[in-house]
């Protein structure tokens, strides 16, 4: 009897241990975008749509994030690995009036602990863009940092001008 009231106790204690699978939720705010809006040089404060954009990783072979499509805002992921990445901003990609604007964005790096479910996510501290200068004519006029840190896809953090 002693036994069976032992093993009783022992399977009741175990089975208070388990807990039901971790599962991240989809509304965790996990490893944030970069978010770009698109506006017009001419007046700044209007939203102006790029039509057939291509954005694509600067190294070989290229990682492509989107192909040939018209909008006014974009997110694109930082690198979590390195302290920079490069994008080829393309306008009209495989036509003869194809153009081709390539920024690195370099940042600091910092790893936030979310919870045991979803584990770490990234922040992106101290954002740079920087130009290459390839001395052809651009489509992208101005490029203008609104937010150095990025932490969350709320508000666009680069506004490109074109």
């Amino acid at each position: 009897m002693i036994k069976k009231t032992i093993l009783l106790f022992w399977v009741i204690l175990s089975l208070n241990g388990c807990t039901k699978d971790d599962l991240c939720p989809e509304e965790t705010p996990t490893t944030p975008l970069l978010i770009f809006t698109f506006k017009n040089v001419l007046n700044p404060l209007l939203a102006k749509t790029v039509t057939n954009l291509t954005i694509e990783t600067d190294e070989e072979p290229p990682v492509i994030y989107m192909t040939n499509i018209s909008t006014d805002s974009i997110g694109v992921p930082l690198k979590t690995g390195a302290d920079s990445v490069r994008y080829r901003f393309i306008q009209n990609k495989g036509e003869t009036n194809e153009i081709i604007d390539i920024y690195e964005f370099n940042y600091e790096r910092a790893d936030v602990y979310v919870n045991r479910a979803c584990g770490f996510k990234t922040i992106f501290n101290g954002l740079t863009a920087r130009k290459e200068d390839d001395g052809i004519v651009n489509w992208i006029l101005n490029l203008n940092i609104l937010k150095t840190t990025v932490e969350d896809e709320t508000e666009a953090h680069i506004t490109i001008l074109h």
